[in-house]
């Protein structure tokens, strides 16, 4: 057995433990700010070739609608159904259930609004803690990284360039003569996407690859996050609510999303060993 530290993210990797002490040591973090997480002892970033993070109160802390929808002056009614939609239990057992309806309800306050709307949300993102550590892993190990979200292209565009992504699949918001319509379009002016659309994006990312959904990570906090995250080889509940938490093997409650990437052997070249 051994212990090791690494330098740069508030992580310790404990190899070769057996499951009594296992159970003893997150019977003792119990009640603390601290994530215990139960791996395949060598799980290697050479086995992922694609990774795909939801937007929104994941790869940033932001939930960008209610950024708009309070410089449009309609912000206590669109957090309202924000909540809603996100939070609802029952998402895993209903794969129809209403995201879209509700996003649809929520475009349509900001009807009227001047596009410049998106433009400032997008200026105003804060990144997640450890968003940039980790897309810097993946980029350094050749992983593919993706923003799939419900969420809005007119933000998630450049959030992704801001961190070196490969793309994103996400909703439009609709502009006609420089103002929102309260319109919402899927992506490339489709269907939109909700959380069977999420899954599907995943999957006809890694065809594109020629990968195997063994091969791909995903990571989000909501409901309509669930099916992506079952779907995925690994699958990531980042600080998430019930729905997500449930569909995920791997949670992440208090630690920065830099807390993925030292899942894998490979981010602890430059470990100390304390032990």
């Amino acid at each position: 057995e051994s212990v090791l530290f690494h330098p740069e993210t508030p992580a310790l990797r404990i190899k070769t433990i057996d499951a009594a002490a296992a159970d003893q040591f997150e019977a003792r973090a119990q009640g603390k700010a601290v994530d215990c997480l139960r791996l395949p002892a060598e799980l290697s970033i050479q086995n992922v070739r694609l990774i795909a993070l939801d937007m929104d109160s994941t790869l940033i802390e932001n939930e960008c609608i209610d950024d708009m929808a309070a410089i449009a002056g309609c912000g206590a009614e669109m957090a309202r159904l924000t909540r809603e939609a996100m939070g609802r239990p029952w998402a895993l057992l209903h794969p129809s259930w209403p995201f879209s309806k509700n996003l649809v309800e929520r475009v349509r306050l900001l009807k009227g609004a001047d596009a410049a709307i998106a433009l400032q949300a997008s200026e105003n993102i804060r990144f997640s803690p450890g968003a940039q550590r980790l897309m810097h892993f993946m980029e350094a190990h050749r992983v593919d990284r993706w923003i799939i979200s419900g969420g809005f292209s007119q933000i998630a565009r450049p959030a992704a360039a801001k961190l070196g992504m490969t793309g994103v699949i996400c909703n439009e918001l609709v502009i006609e003569d420089g103002c929102l319509t309260g319109e919402v379009v899927g992506p490339a002016g489709g269907r939109i996407l909700d959380a069977d659309g999420k899954r599907r994006a995943l999957e006809v990312l890694s065809s594109a690859l020629k990968a195997e959904l063994c091969e791909t990570i995903a990571v989000g906090d909501g409901a309509n996050d669930a099916q992506m995250i079952r779907a995925a080889g690994n699958g990531f509940a980042y600080h998430a609510k019930q729905a997500a938490a449930q569909a995920a093997r791997l949670r992440i409650n208090h630690a920065g999303l830099d807390a993925i990437a030292a899942c894998y052997s490979e981010y602890w070249t430059d470990a100390q060993v304390l032990i």
